[in-house]
């Protein structure tokens, strides 16, 4: 099937398989985002001394914010793999023979493991 594409259809495939890519790995460093300032929030105020160490104590509002923060950061990446895989999908139905090996996937999934770890934590140590 790959042979009987003319070379404007595999240019087609490939420019969308890219933007795909490229949509995939902004959602990536989306979650990253979310999820590395959600640490950054819960690790300030669980020092046990300095200047949000008192309002910590007071109030549970903070670690909230930021424990919602990394579970919004790993729904995002989900969500983002999920929306890649439809399209992958819809794209291999119609050139079944044209199909790529995706790192940007490969990154989603690590990340994705390395985050629920650190959610993992974040639970345990509250």
């Amino acid at each position: 099937m790959a042979e009987d594409l003319d070379h404007s259809t595999k240019l087609a495939f490939n420019r969308t398989w890219l933007a795909e890519e490229r949509t995939l790995m902004a959602w990536i460093r989306t979650a990253t985002s979310l999820i590395t300032f959600g640490f950054a929030i819960y690790s300030f105020f669980a020092i046990p001394s300095g200047a949000g160490h008192e309002l910590a104590k007071r109030h549970v509002g903070p670690q909230i914010f930021s424990l919602g923060l990394i579970v919004m950061g790993l729904i995002a990446l989900l969500l983002a793999d999920l929306q890649r895989r439809i399209a992958m999908r819809d794209m291999k139905a119609v050139y079944p023979d044209l199909s790529r090996f995706s790192y940007g996937e490969v990154i989603a999934i690590l990340l994705g493991c390395l985050g629920l770890f650190g959610l993992i934590v974040v639970l345990i140590h509250m």
